[in-house]
């Protein structure tokens, strides 16, 4: 198949390199476009300057979209995500005939959820912030789109170069929250397997995925775990909960797995292990 990548940044290189593997070929869109793995076609486009993108090839069959914010506001979400999206959808129906699947990398931060809850695909959006307000309008966007589209929504991505917990543990700034903090992740590998596994899915593939592990947890179990393995001394308790607190819930993936992927790091445990050990790195 021809695969095209649209933002190929780390997650999307990471699959982009697995279907590459299988024999597809992989023409990938980002902003240095010498940056992309060799076997890669590259194209340098500025997605924010739809008038620079260059043509899509008719005979693509799955495109992966794995867009970055402009900004870290809602403005910049906006332009980074949703007319993204839109303009990608129009493009797509215009000049692909022969599209399989357009794969959309979302976040949870679109959902709700609260006091240890266990939730999936079917709960509802509650997107709290204006930026996972732009994740959700995005998400509907191209769920409205016409084109064969699967959403999947992605948890906290961690992983090689990805390792916001871990140096809050080196540097001493970790805490055990006061009262409960249940927490969810994906390791890179195994959302680039994922999308890897979604594009051959075919017609079969289900229009929205969670992605995240197996093993949701508590963010104080985490930071005990880390500190352990790297021999520091336990993280203290916070001494009282912040005045804004994080989703307090946990993400049911089983619909992912039903659909026949195999998780290789089911847990923070074996993940956060293999980051340590350097088993894999992060992408340019």
């Amino acid at each position: 198949m021809k695969v095209l990548l649209v933002s190929c940044g780390d997650v999307a290189t990471e699959a982009g390199l697995r279907l590459q593997q299988e024999g597809h070929r992989i023409t990938g869109w980002r902003r240095n476009s010498q940056k992309l793995p060799a076997g890669f076609t590259g194209h340098s486009v500025d997605l924010l300057d739809a008038a620079q993108w260059p043509s899509i090839d008719p005979q693509t069959e799955i495109v992966v979209l794995t867009p970055v914010p402009a900004t870290r506001d809602a403005d910049g979400y906006t332009r980074g995500y949703l007319q993204v999206a839109k303009e990608l959808a129009s493009r797509l129906a215009a000049q692909c005939p022969n599209l399989r699947r357009l794969i959309y990398i979302s976040s949870t931060a679109v959902m709700g959820g609260a006091n240890g809850e266990l939730v999936d695909e079917s709960a509802p959006l509650a997107p709290a912030s204006p930026t996972a307000q732009v994740l959700a309008h995005t998400e509907a966007a191209l769920a409205g789109s016409g084109l064969p589209v699967t959403i999947l929504r992605a948890s906290g991505i961690y992983g090689p170069g990805r390792t916001r917990l871990i140096d809050h543990v080196t540097a001493g700034a970790a805490q055990i929250p006061a009262g409960s903090h249940w927490t969810n992740r994906i390791h890179r590998d195994d959302l680039a397997a994922a999308i890897v596994h979604v594009a051959a899915l075919g017609e079969q593939a289900a229009g929205l995925y969670l992605a995240s592990d197996s093993t949701p947890a508590q963010l104080g179990e985490v930071y005990q775990f880390l500190a352990k393995e790297l021999d520091l001394p336990a993280p203290e308790e916070a001494g009282q909960a912040p005045a804004r607190r994080a989703a307090d819930r946990r993400l049911d993936n089983s619909k992912l797995l039903a659909s026949g992927l195999e998780l290789q790091y089911p847990g923070f445990a074996e993940g956060y292990r293999a980051i340590l050990a350097g088993a894999s790195t992060r992408h340019a």
